[in-house]
């Protein structure tokens, strides 16, 4: 049975820490969080596996010679926007080197670049994409109960009262279990990337709720 976790703060900011070339561990993070990130929007962007891999691949390396000294002040602009700048010049050049292939790849590409003017786009993917993956990093860390009954409320939307009958609960143990997940979401997500608040839940496309409380 899982141990539910209490500690809510004490795990350091990944950016902070990738400013130590020596932390491996948190390089090891940010390529687990932040690869996949990457690659599947690029994949969005309708690059193929490869050429989404190539990608990935570029922007990272890219991150790994800016990080250590890069310099993090939220209220100048968020972590999320300088990625997004720096994913979107790499697709940029990516499609400029297939100028040489055929005419429809080439209106492709320029559909590509036009579709990512959209800052919202890379916004939402961003957001969408690194509160699953906190989801799946926090989950082990709570017993099936306290998780099944956070699923039936955040995630599928039943109303307290449904949800306390069915686990044979009153609603304030229910709202409780909740809170507790929801926290540590917070936690967990504000280490990966110092980025709140999220999106306004009307404008996910995954059926996620993507507030998070204070």
């Amino acid at each position: 049975m899982n141990r539910e976790s209490t500690d809510l703060t004490t795990n350091p900011s990944l950016l902070l820490r990738l400013r130590d070339v020596r932390d491996r561990q948190a390089w090891a993070v940010f390529v687990e969080v932040y690869g996949p990130l990457i690659f599947s929007y690029c994949r969005q962007r309708k690059l193929q596996d490869s050429d989404a891999a190539d990608v990935s691949q570029e922007v990272l390396t890219r991150l790994s010679k800016a990080l250590p000294n890069f310099e993090y002040h939220p209220d100048r602009g968020r972590f999320r926007d300088w990625l997004g700048v720096i994913t979107h010049r790499e697709l940029l050049q990516f499609w400029r080197r297939r100028q040489s292939a055929t005419r429809m790849q080439v209106a492709s590409g320029q559909e590509q670049i036009e579709t990512m003017a959209d800052p919202r786009a890379w916004d939402h993917h961003f957001h969408s994409e690194l509160l699953q993956l906190a989801m799946r990093r926090v989950r082990s860390e709570f017993e099936k109960e306290t998780w099944k009954i956070f699923e039936e409320l955040w995630l599928a939307d039943k109303l307290p009262n449904e949800v306390a009958m069915a686990f044979g609960m009153n609603v304030g143990a229910v709202y409780v279990a909740k809170s507790r997940v929801l926290k540590r979401l917070r936690a967990e997500v504000l280490m990966l990337s110092d980025d709140l608040p999220w999106p306004k839940k009307s404008e996910s496309t995954t059926g996620i709720a993507s507030e998070l409380p204070e």
